[in-house]
């Protein structure tokens, strides 16, 4: 099923005068992303518009992935919202929210897990800086030295059709001109052997060509060119998760001792088993323990009172909630921590840190 086949489901539903509502991972999901990167909210607000869709919040790299969710409705002839009628549901969902049909609920269910695409990376969304092929060989070094590329895509405007796109001019095939003859112009200095990829391209693939390359060019679903990734790209990109994952692997860590010198093996794997929380699986060692049992260990009032806390139980909880939230996240490498999200992590690790252990 394509993105566009779900939302065309989802309108059907409401003409039906069924509420539709939809998490913002699942919408991502069903036009196989992961990330809200650029390519992917254009997708989906072109999609809304040619279907007369509106969604609430928008649909824009700062929606929810999760809670509020997504509340879609039909626009009227201004292009504006219209009230949904009344409709009596056969039942409702664990949100109060009015439930859509078995159709729509086996689709949300069965929805494949997107691989992560080129795309989804922000250089891959990224205006990129050209050169035309008539310019002067010094005046792509100086641009070159001024903004700090390795290299520039050799075309007559910034977003080419890819038939259009010459290569690219680097100091490597600068060098390489320099050392056959004399050249004077761009052209005289291209490389044109850069590998094109398609912007729904696997990033494992592309990664080994990043391996031999040191850039690649990436093509939009527009067949023109979307954006320019590198290995630097790639590594600064993967090192935006390494703080949060560190200042994480600090609270479980910290978290477990605690629960290992406090309440002990015999009680924690007791609790965990009485209440069916481990399943089938029961932990060997507290260090097995995930943080959505530590939350819900923590979260027991009696086991609270023994740990001897300062802190208010409910409000601490609710921090080690939302630290579980960033890691999965993280773990599904969606958006990197907000600057104020990280701000939250720092602060619940820096509490964690207080406890005497």
């Amino acid at each position: 099923m394509t993105g566009r086949e779900y939302m065309q489901a989802i309108r059907t539903e409401l003409q039906s005068g069924r509420h539709q509502h939809r998490m913002g991972e699942t919408v991502l999901r069903a036009f196989g992303y992961v990330r809200r990167r650029a390519t992917a909210i254009n997708e989906i607000n072109t999609t809304l518009d040619q279907l007369g869709l509106v969604a609430d919040p928008p649909i824009t790299s700062e929606m929810p992935l999760k809670a509020p969710r997504i509340r879609f409705s039909l626009k009227d002839a201004n292009g504006v919202a219209k009230v949904e009628a009344v409709h009596k549901p056969d039942a409702e969902d664990s949100n109060g929210l009015n439930a859509q049909s078995q159709d729509i609920e086996d689709i949300d269910r069965n929805l494949p897990e997107p691989g992560f695409s080129i795309s989804e990376l922000k250089s891959a969304n990224c205006d990129v800086e050209h050169v035309s092929p008539n310019a002067s060989v010094q005046a792509a070094y100086t641009t070159m030295l001024l903004h700090k590329f390795s290299q520039l895509v050799v075309a007559n405007n910034s977003r080419p059709r890819e038939q259009d796109i010459k290569g690219i001019v680097s100091f490597q095939s600068l060098a390489k001109a320099l050392m056959n003859g004399n050249p004077k112009t761009v052209g005289d200095c291209i490389d044109n052997g850069v590998p094109r990829v398609q912007s729904n391209a696997d990033l494992k693939s592309v990664v080994s060509q990043l391996s031999e390359n040191d850039v690649v060019l990436v093509i939009g679903r527009d067949k023109r060119l979307q954006g320019i990734v590198t290995a630097w790209d790639l590594a600064e990109e993967f090192a935006e998760l390494v703080d949060p994952f560190k200042r994480i692997g600090e609270i479980e860590e910290r978290l477990r001792a605690l629960v290992r010198m406090r309440l002990g093996k015999d009680k924690v794997t007791g609790f965990l088993t009485d209440h069916g929380i481990s399943g089938n699986n029961p932990i060997a060692e507290i260090e097995e323990l995930t943080m959505g049992e530590l939350q819900r260990i923590l979260e027991f009032p009696e086991h609270w009172d023994e740990l001897g806390l300062a802190f208010d139980r409910v409000v601490f909880t609710n921090a080690l909630s939302q630290a579980r939230d960033y890691r999965n996240r993280l773990m599904h490498f969606r958006d990197p921590l907000t600057e104020d999200e990280m701000r939250q992590l720092s602060n619940f690790c820096d509490t964690v840190r207080v406890i005497q252990l």
